[in-house]
């Protein structure tokens, strides 16, 4: 636990003390602490929860598929995972990398820091507190969901094509990040609202459409319908105890929007940041029209990246006094520790694969773990070929 809270702190020490106007010049910095996390999450053992067994097992028995001369489409990696081809395809082709689940993982984890460097280069006028925001509120989830983190990262790519309104590449990048994991079809709604500009009033006209459609029968229609399609059984659970909103998700959406409301004349309006805010503010909207769903915060990832924009732009405007700011840093640290408590024994003690063994008391491993021999030996399969 003491290796998360120091790295949250030395990151957000440097977005506060490094001057807004300054950070493009400690480009150096910025790469370090993405280094530095990407390390974290790809050295990690079994951390995150029990999809990453899911996950290794998949990857480990089509490596087996392979070896034995099964052709690529009746490999486990697109017999089990169904539909999300690009993360089958992506499993078939690391498999001739290696044999190893734990560098599978670390492959997949370069990849996804990878995204986040390049996304917030391009996408973000203030490096060190976009990264801290993005931080706070996705960084452990980047240990477990790997698909929907995958096809996050993808997405994000069609946001250029979508503010300079081209419809093919934006639309193939989307079905990209779909074949990756099907909730990323909620993105496709990006192209279509990018470009408004919404007046202080609109987007609180619309905060509040989605917060009573989120709570009507209409929203529970709607819930089930495009729900289904993302995910079934999690759609009917939704449905089936509506009553039961989620209180955290309304929390952070009313957060969001006083740091929208709050400083909105003083955020830039060009183009790209004027599209950074309607994503932003995308975020905000389907956490609240899912604020029934159990998956809602997920269904919203795919519009961090305007939240992560406009919150830095929010505190890099400001006064360091102002009450805005110091909330804001305050509740986003709060977030990224409320996961580095609530998942316990998931995260810590932390451990790398550097090392054989398991860690004490490890419930998750217990059982879960479908290979014992990786506790023996880490690199028992073959952590490096090439076919």
């Amino acid at each position: 636990m003491l290796l998360y809270v120091t790295c949250l702190i030395f990151i957000l020490w440097s977005a506060i003390h490094i001057h807004p106007r300054l950070q493009k010049y400690y480009k150096k910095l910025f790469v370090a602490e993405v280094a530095l996390m990407g390390l974290i999450c790809g050295l990690r053992d079994m951390l995150g929860g029990y999809d990453n067994y899911i996950y290794g097992e998949i990857f480990d028995v089509t490596v087996d598929d392979i070896a034995l001369k099964i052709p690529m489409w009746k490999t486990t990696a697109f017999t089990i995972i169904n539909q999300e081809y690009a993360y089958s395809m992506l499993n078939w082709l690391l498999a001739h990398v290696t044999h190893n689940r734990y560098i599978f993982f670390f492959i997949v984890s370069l990849i996804v820091f990878t995204c986040f460097y390049l996304h917030i280069r391009n996408l973000c006028k203030y490096p060190l507190i976009s990264f801290f925001v993005l931080i706070c509120l996705f960084y452990f989830f980047s240990f477990t969901y790997l698909r929907q983190v995958l096809a996050v990262c993808t997405a994000w790519f069609a946001i250029p094509f979508a503010i300079n309104r081209k419809p093919i590449p934006f639309f193939s990048i989307v079905v990209l990040a779909f074949l990756f994991h099907n909730s990323a079809i909620l993105f496709a709604a990006c192209y279509f609202v990018i470009n408004i500009k919404l007046t202080k009033n609109q987007i609180i006209y619309v905060f509040l459409i989605s917060f009573i459609l989120g709570l009507s029968p209409l929203g529970s229609f709607l819930m089930s319908t495009l729900g289904s399609e993302i995910n079934s059984v999690k759609a009917d659970l939704s449905v089936k105890y509506g009553g039961n909103a989620r209180f955290e998700y309304f929390l952070e959406a009313m957060f969001f929007l006083y740091l929208i409301i709050s400083q909105y004349d003083k955020l830039l309006r060009d183009k790209k940041n004027n599209a950074m805010l309607n994503i932003a503010i995308m975020f905000c909207t389907v956490l609240l029209f899912f604020i029934r769903f159990s998956d809602g915060g997920r269904m919203s990832w795919f519009f961090l990246i305007g939240v992560v924009s406009i919150t830095s732009q929010v505190n890099a405007v400001i006064k360091k006094s102002n009450n805005a700011r110091i909330i804001s840093y305050v509740v986003l640290s709060l977030l990224y520790l409320r996961i580095v408590f609530s998942w316990g024994t998931i995260l810590s003690p932390y451990k790398t694969f550097l090392t054989n063994g398991v860690r004490e008391n490890d419930g998750v491993y217990e059982r879960y773990e479908y290979d014992t021999k990786y506790a023996e030996d880490k690199m028992y399969r073959d952590p490096w070929v090439l076919w």
